[in-house]
């Protein structure tokens, strides 16, 4: 694996470009440069090499009246070109293009004939066609007259089944080429594959036609077969860089409509190649663990030091290559109406309630605002009356008095509600907008998740009060109106990793050309300054170690051998009429170094029991176990750890209620809320 600062370049395999065996055979061969620092190399065999053989001319006995007539014509057209790869930053390939092979009727000039004996002709072959592959192909009277009166120099495809161009076997092929001459052909063009199949469907999306082929008469630049663009994902971010610059090829036909001469004028020029930062095998990891461990959930992981992301997961997923031609209306149905949403990508468009990994964001705000520190203690009981409703902690047995640390490690509710009381709204939804939540955070997808952040200049425009103390309460524990992105919780996690900045999340690293050249590199940079206080942070950091390392931690579960984490458990209500929670575990790694941001949101079935330590802990340790252990030994990545010093585990003390020492006293009672909001704050906080 090449240092993640290494310069990518990757040369274009060799790829062959056929169009219509009828009329155009141009060959574009890709050369590498001689300065290749990165190779695509396939993880599936490359589509072989495909050699369109001229078919020998079956002789066809045609009635007198059908007999090809003298007729003169040049056409003018436009060959599309192949679409650039999808590969990720060591360059293993996501989206390449492959060859597929149609069949094709191709109409002679019948002077003088009639419809019928035009759409006879045509029946007929098709009709054999069907005989030997036992296929019920056919074309409508209408498209048949419409091609024979504009477009009968072009070949006109008819192995097409609900809508969609079926392809055409070797054995099929085979067993038609008694049938194959001057009306039957096989038509070639290319399509995009995906070798990897389900992995990244989300980042990488796919492709649909640009438009139907024209059936009106022909013009200059019209394409000789089906133009495709991007639908999602990558593939329609960066469409402009992948579709490439189509070739224009003039075609003679002789007066009795046999082709004379091709001159191909501009050869198609392939498109662009997009480099991610993803990397397969920490996007492999992190799929194989959400299949094997959820039926709904999503892992981000991100690079502290330059905000790669490396791997960005969700799960269910779909195969890509069903997308290819083009998805049947049946399959699409099915995957649109499933319940588990395998099309949504969760990982960056799913809006979550954070839980208990929010409780990092209500530390850092407490601890900013002056009124608590490092050592104030706060009794922790099983629950807590906050005006007229009891708010409780998730362990129904008091816990004493603790310290910052100590409440993280325990996650206990009833300390964050006293601290976000203590400090106030302001500071607690200031450091989460600090932090990256409540905005998108700039990936090159579409319709990424905002996620949500109330504050009180909010609450008071659309609700005519401050935030009251029971939303405060909520918000403290990330429940309530707050929002976010699996990706924004990884994000934050970067963020409170480095300490000074926040890294501006880094999915595509560079655009390269045909002969590897790099014509777009984007440089890693900061999204936003933030400057946490040291002390403030070690303090929360002390926590989170506490949290997998530490006695009474509730992330156990997520302990690797080969390095220490930081981490945060949550646990959120979120479909409540379904009875169905979330699990979450966020944090980094190593502890003392941070390098590898990450967050895994668990969605957990209706009337089940789950919780970040048991459910999305687990995750965390099967990715990053099999990254270490299946990474080579001289892995940049390992040999940086090598030096990483082990983190110190504070155990703070915590007060027992039996230890007669005098913890502070509970907050004042905040004032009755205006007339007409209760109600509301009622439906909101009646859990």
């Amino acid at each position: 694996m090449p240092s993640q600062s290494s310069v990518l370049m990757m040369p274009r395999p060799l790829c062959q470009f056929m169009v219509a065996g009828f009329f155009i055979l141009a060959l574009l061969t890709c050369h590498a440069s001689a300065q290749v620092v990165l190779k695509a190399q396939p993880v599936e065999e490359e589509p072989s090499k495909v050699v369109v053989k001229p078919a020998e001319p079956v002789k066809q006995d045609l009635n007198a009246s059908w007999q090809t007539q003298r007729e003169a014509r040049a056409l003018t057209l436009s060959v599309p070109a192949p679409r650039g790869q999808i590969v990720d930053r060591h360059g293993v390939p996501f989206a390449q293009n492959r060859a597929a092979n149609y069949l094709a009727l191709v109409m002679p000039y019948m002077e003088g004939s009639s419809d019928a004996q035009i759409t006879e002709f045509a029946k007929s072959t098709i009709d054999n066609v069907n005989r030997v592959l036992g296929k019920t192909w056919t074309l409508s009277e209408e498209r048949v007259l419409l091609h024979y009166k504009h477009r009968r120099w072009l070949p006109l495809v008819f192995s097409v089944e609900e809508g969609l161009n079926v392809e055409i076997t070797p054995d099929m092929e085979e067993k038609l080429k008694p049938l194959l001459g001057n009306s039957l052909v096989i038509q070639p063009a290319y399509l995009r594959h995906y070798p990897l199949g389900t992995t990244a469907c989300h980042i990488i999306g796919y492709t649909g036609k640009t438009r139907p082929l024209p059936t009106g008469p022909i013009v200059d630049g019209d394409a000789v077969f089906e133009e495709m663009e991007g639908r999602e994902g990558i593939e329609t971010a960066f469409d402009s860089d992948l579709k490439g610059q189509a070739g224009i090829v003039n075609v003679l036909f002789s007066p009795d409509g046999k082709r004379l001469s091709e001159d191909v004028r501009r050869t198609p020029s392939p498109g662009r190649n997009v480099v991610l930062s993803i990397d397969y095998h920490f996007q492999k990891y992190a799929e194989n663990a959400l299949k094997k461990h959820t039926t709904g959930g999503a892992m981000v992981i991100m690079d502290v030091t330059n905000g790669d992301i490396l791997a960005m997961a969700s799960n269910p997923g779909f195969d890509l290559n069903e997308f290819v031609p083009g998805i049947r209306a049946k399959r699409y149905e099915e995957l649109t109406k499933d319940p588990r949403q395998p099309l949504f990508p969760r990982s960056f468009r799913g809006e979550y309630p954070p839980a208990s990994t929010f409780k990092i964001v209500t530390a850092l705000g407490a601890l900013d605002s002056g009124k608590v520190d490092a050592k104030t203690y706060f009794d922790c009981p099983n629950a807590l009356e906050i005006g007229n409703r009891v708010f409780k902690n998730w362990n129904k047995e008091g816990e004493g008095s603790m310290t910052v640390v100590s409440a993280i490690k325990r996650s206990c509710n009833t300390w964050f509600y006293r601290a976000a009381l203590e400090s106030g709204a302001d500071y607690i939804s200031n450091m989460a907008v600090r932090l990256g939540f409540g905005e998108r955070t700039g990936i090159p997808l579409k319709a990424e998740g905002v996620g949500f952040v109330q504050t009180n200049p909010w609450t008071l425009q659309h609700l005519g009060a401050k935030m009251q103390s029971g939303d405060l309460a909520n918000m403290a524990i990330g429940q309530g109106r707050v929002l976010a992105t699996p990706l924004q919780v990884c994000q934050c996690m970067a963020g409170l990793g480095d300490g000074m900045r926040i890294p501006q999340p880094r999915l595509v690293l560079q655009i390269q050309d045909m002969a590897d050249r790099v014509v777009m590199a984007y440089e890693p940079k900061d999204r936003k300054r933030i400057n946490l206080n040291p002390e403030h942070r070690q303090a929360v950091i002390n926590g989170m170690i506490a949290v997998v390392n530490g006695s009474g931690g509730t992330g156990h579960n997520a302990a690797i051998k080969q390095a220490e984490i930081a981490g945060k458990t949550g646990t959120a209500q979120w479909k409540i009429a379904k009875d169905q929670n979330l699990a979450w575990f966020t944090g980094f790694l190593p502890a003392g170094k941070p390098m590898f941001a990450f967050a895994v949101v668990y969605e957990g079935e209706p009337g089940e029991d789950v919780s970040g330590g048991k459910k999305a802990a687990p995750i965390v340790r099967e990715v990053f176990t099999n990254i270490f252990e299946k990474a080579p030994a001289d892995d940049p990545m390992l040999l940086a750890m090598k030096d990483v010093p082990k983190a110190q585990v504070v155990e703070e003390d915590v007060i027992s209620t039996s230890d007669n020492v005098q913890a502070p006293p509970p907050p004042p009672p905040p004032p009755p809320p205006k007339k007409g909001i209760g109600g509301f704050f009622k439906r909101l906080f009646g859990r």
